[in-house]
């Protein structure tokens, strides 16, 4: 007998649609997405504009809440699992490290992630919740900004451990406030004064000239075709 999972899906979001499997085998549909990653168009770019910025970081918001509001933390946000399609919107990739079920004050205290992108909570093992994504979300938008990560990726990994429970970011002049002032928010060490988790990121004023609800509807025109869309 096979048996069929369904998994919710979203513009944003790419988890495997379904999954069947029996006594020995476990198969995963997964959607095609052929325009490389957000990884590639940094590498590409170097630095990012304010306006390609906020394209990225409006399509994340928008996936990450949808994870969010079913229970989903993603725990390994990077540019490497930023998918983007042939048309360059963004969909967030790799769920083999998600934990599900994670709906109110439910937390968790095991380590996964990559440490350049993992909140302090989870680098210490300590609880934590879907405020671990909006750190992730915060490193992302630093280096998009930068095209460098906000805490030193140098040295052992208990140097960079160290670096990111107990040092605060560089920002260069060349950001503007309103960004520079999101990442800020998005990186508090102390995870109940997160922006995601300590109020709606949508309002923050770096999103100000959007209408949300063409985000939603993925009517936004990319800023970036992507140049590693493959066949």
């Amino acid at each position: 007998m096979i048996m069929f999972l369904f998994c919710p899906i979203h513009f944003y979001a790419s988890p495997s649609p379904f999954c069947f499997y029996n006594q020995s085998l476990i198969l995963l549909a997964l959607e095609y997405v052929s325009g490389g990653t957000l990884e590639n168009i940094i590498q590409d770019q170097g630095r990012l504009n304010n306006k390609q910025v906020l394209f990225y970081a409006s399509e994340l918001v928008v996936g990450i809440q949808f994870l969010h509001e079913n229970g989903i933390v993603h725990r390994d946000l990077k540019p490497e699992n930023i998918l983007l399609d042939e048309q360059g919107h963004v969909k967030i990739g790799d769920f083999g490290l998600v934990c599900t079920g994670m709906y109110g004050a439910k937390t968790r205290c095991d380590y996964y992630g990559t440490p350049g992108y993992t909140a302090p909570q989870v680098l210490l093992e300590e609880q934590y919740d879907a405020g671990a994504d909006w750190w992730s979300l915060g490193v992302i938008l630093y280096e998009m900004a930068t095209n460098r990560l906000p805490f030193s990726p140098k040295g052992n990994l208990k140097q960079q451990v160290e670096s990111i429970i107990n040092r605060e970011p560089e920002y260069p002049d060349s950001l503007s406030t309103k960004l520079r002032d999101l990442i800020k928010q998005l990186l508090k060490k102390k995870a109940d004064q997160r922006l995601g988790v300590n109020g709606n990121i949508r309002d923050h004023p770096f999103f100000s000239t959007l209408d949300w609800s063409n985000v939603e509807k993925r009517k936004l025109k990319p800023p970036i075709k992507p140049s590693h869309v493959s066949a």
